[in-house]
């Protein structure tokens, strides 16, 4: 079975020359591995899934055909293992919020009917759901793939498809290509760390604010770039709470680690560098927007992608 995923790690590898405790346990004390992703195990007959959050296993689902998906223990596993001619394992990177929704499909609670799409195509379907204003997971099968699409009020708010894409208009691409080979099980159920913003998505924007300091602070010095940057944050956090979960370090870094939703989370860090940009461009002699181009340019795309510009008042690009 092939899920969404940030990075394959290990690829098909056999089973019986993979030991999972001390995967498991290397994966505690290693840094590179203290983030979350998932363990695929394929058997003839099934599947494991290991779901493993900020380095730390979470549950484990067995799927198989014509049987209930279930709950087992490592210790099934390994005996699974033990008992089966071939089995090969798979890891990949993922964020939390697809692992709570890859759960959450596993476990077919919720379920308000599965369509298939030779019945009723795909783009019909997510029309009427707009119509609804339905708030929930689809769970997109084709094959032995399975893709994600969270919907908030009507609206299609976070895209993982197995193959790659995250953008709505990857969705509506893949639909419309295999639109004839899908079934889509749609769930009422919006889980709270579903609804919340992607680590990458959080790491772009930290990462982008980080670029912006540090390129001020080759102009201004640390002090006042860190002075500035501190009074920002505050007069952000009166509207937007969750920036008091943010700090500003020593050497004028933003650091910080949210748990809010995107919409909320893109306007917030636009906001900030709106806050930014008023303080920064009479001491730069107005020369912040050079500036702000120069920090943000390798990010432009994916800020693009987040609809952050829209929320920003001077034109950047």
């Amino acid at each position: 079975m092939r899920f969404p995923r940030e990075k394959l790690v290990l690829f098909s590898l056999r089973a019986e020359f993979v030991d999972l405790n001390e995967l498991l346990h290397f994966a505690k004390k290693h840094r590179a591995f203290k983030r979350s992703y998932y363990i695929t195990i394929d058997y003839p007959d099934s599947f494991d899934i290991l779901l493993v959050r900020q380095g730390e296993l979470a549950t484990i689902m067995r799927v198989a055909n014509n049987v209930p998906t279930k709950e087992v223990a490592l210790m099934d596993v390994d005996e699974k293992i033990k008992h089966t001619d071939s089995s090969l394992v798979n890891v990949a990177f993922a964020d939390d919020q697809l692992l709570v929704m890859i759960i959450v499909g596993l476990r077919d609670e919720n379920v308000v009917r599965e369509v298939d799409a030779r019945s009723v195509p795909p783009l019909n379907l997510l029309r009427d759901l707009s119509v609804q204003n339905f708030s929930g997971i689809l769970v997109i099968t084709r094959r032995n793939e399975k893709s994600y699409v969270l919907v908030k009020e009507g609206e299609v708010s976070t895209v993982y498809l197995a193959p790659g894409g995250r953008t709505p208009d990857d969705l509506f691409k893949y639909l419309k290509e295999w639109g004839s080979e899908l079934s889509i099980k749609i769930i009422r159920e919006v889980p709270e760390e579903a609804a919340y913003a992607t680590s990458a998505q959080v790491e772009l924007l930290i990462t982008s604010a980080n670029r912006l300091l540090e390129e001020f602070t080759a102009i201004l010095g640390r002090n006042i770039v860190k002075k500035i940057a501190e009074i920002s944050l505050k007069g952000v956090a009166k509207e937007h709470t969750f920036f008091e979960s943010f700090k500003i370090t020593d050497d004028a870094k933003f650091t910080g680690a949210p748990k809010v939703d995107t919409d909320s989370l893109v306007r917030g860090f636009a906001a900030f560098f709106n806050l930014l940009a008023d303080s920064l461009s009479t001491i730069s002699g107005g020369r912040h927007i050079t500036v702000f181009r120069k920090a943000l340019q390798d990010y432009r795309f994916a800020l693009n992608n987040l609809k952050f510009f829209d929320h920003i008042k001077e034109q950047i690009f």
